[in-house]
């Protein structure tokens, strides 16, 4: 039974170590050599209890408690979600194989008996509690696979200490290694998989911002290239006006005009500032009215309506501020009013309308361009999804606008259909 036993943990543990020491040459994710190196010391101490392979249980101990302090470190994020109790476990992680090492080379292996390990894995089950309480999902697993190693360390800690074996079963420690060691795998490559998926989130991010501080440059350029021809022509509308009123004081038609070109001349240069200020990267929070940002995105998009015979509504219920970043809230209604005036547009609406509702804490932009069918709108906020033609739509759009609010700005979006049409919802 002996020898059916120990080739199945062997087996069970060749296989969970080479996963995670692969895993790590894969990813070069910490956690996983830690644990690669902490199961490794289990492994040993398992066989020296097992009378496989006598060696010095000390050291390996010693191996083990530092590698399990480094590896739940890591796991649990403390860093991010704990920084000052991060802190003290990293010294405690050196401090303590230290006290243990020192005992060992002067002759006190004999106090060591005495310590109670136990009482250092409960205090990591409570920090993952509490770590898995301020949103970290995967927290739970360790709290459950801590917890078995926990009971089975605790009673070997009674035995050692008091000499009472509470539970004779020859294989506990081993199976509670397995079955902790088979949670925290899973756990751990789940982890990766989150962080595998929000570093490729992060690179569209980065890559999408790219793309707008460059296109804020290149706007800037234009910017600056248009804008003394823009001048000239204002000054010679004006002095073409000074002339008529000297010369001609009854010619009205020809003022009319000049006066009119004067006012779109007027408009072609503030559109050129809001097109090159929409695109600036924004370098901090600000404070800001959300009403302000909405009509910046709608002078930006109103020509369009306009020559498509869109009416566009805009109803402030309640205007409320932001802390945060301007130009991007102006970026996601600018999308949603683009999104809009397409649909509007395809599907031929006889009389086209968009409006936005600004309430408590609340924006809802809603069309009239009979809606999203049923059995896509659930994905039109994944990467790279589109009803356009490939080359009208990237699929983009909604997936950036749904992770500027969550990921910036601390806000949710959704998008219903209603009787004629379909409402996008941002609340904050």
């Amino acid at each position: 039974m002996n020898s059916l036993f120990l080739g199945f943990y062997l087996g069970i543990f060749s296989i969970i170590l080479l996963f995670n020491i692969l895993w790590y040459v894969y990813n070069k994710e910490k956690a996983y050599l830690y644990y690669f190196f902490m199961h490794l010391s289990v492994v040993f101490l398992s066989l020296n209890t097992l009378e496989v392979l006598l060696i010095p249980t000390v050291p390996i101990a010693i191996f083990a408690i530092f590698f399990s302090f480094l590896f739940a470190k890591e796991f649990l994020n403390l860093n991010k979600y704990y920084p000052s109790i991060n802190k003290y476990v990293l010294y405690t992680a050196y401090i303590i194989p230290l006290i243990l090492f020192l005992l060992y080379i002067t002759d006190n292996s004999l106090l060591i008996k005495y310590i109670p390990f136990s009482f250092i894995f409960l205090a990591f089950v409570l920090i993952a509690y509490k770590v898995y309480k301020k949103g970290f999902v995967l927290a739970k697993y360790f709290v459950i696979a801590w917890s078995v190693n926990y009971v089975i360390i605790l009673l070997t800690d009674i035995n050692r200490i008091f000499n009472i074996e509470i539970i004779h079963f020859e294989y506990l420690s081993q199976i509670g290694n397995i079955l902790e060691a088979v949670i925290l795998s899973f756990a751990l490559f789940a982890k990766t998989s989150i962080l595998t998926l929000e570093k490729n989130e992060k690179e569209k991010m980065l890559i999408h911002q790219s793309r707008l501080a460059s296109m804020g440059e290149m706007l800037a350029n234009i910017s600056h290239q248009w804008r003394q021809p823009l001048n000239r022509i204002a000054s010679l509308i004006i002095n073409m006006q000074i002339h008529i009123m000297d010369k001609y004081k009854d010619e009205k038609y020809l003022l009319e005009k000049l006066e009119q070109s004067q006012i779109q001349l007027e408009y072609m240069s503030e559109t050129i500032d809001d097109f090159t200020n929409f695109y600036k990267k924004d370098k901090q929070k600000e404070e800001f009215y959300v009403s302000s940002m909405i009509l910046n995105a709608s002078n930006i998009i109103k020509p369009t309506l306009k020559s498509n015979n869109i009416n566009l509504k805009i109803e402030i219920i309640e205007d409320f501020k932001l802390n945060s970043f301007p130009k991007e809230l102006s970026q996601v209604i600018l999308n949603l009013l683009q999104n809009a005036k397409d649909a509007l547009i395809f599907n031929q609406i006889i009389k086209p309308k968009i409006n936005i509702v600004i309430d408590i804490n609340t924006i809802i932009v809603k069309d009239n361009a009979n809606g999203i069918a049923k059995d896509i709108i659930e994905k039109i906020f994944e990467p790279y999804f589109t009803t356009k033609d490939k080359h009208q739509g990237t699929g983009l759009g909604l997936y950036m606008s749904k992770m500027i609010l969550e990921k910036n700005m601390n806000a949710s979006i959704i998008a219903i259909n209603t009787k004629d049409g379909v409402e996008f919802i941002i609340k904050f």
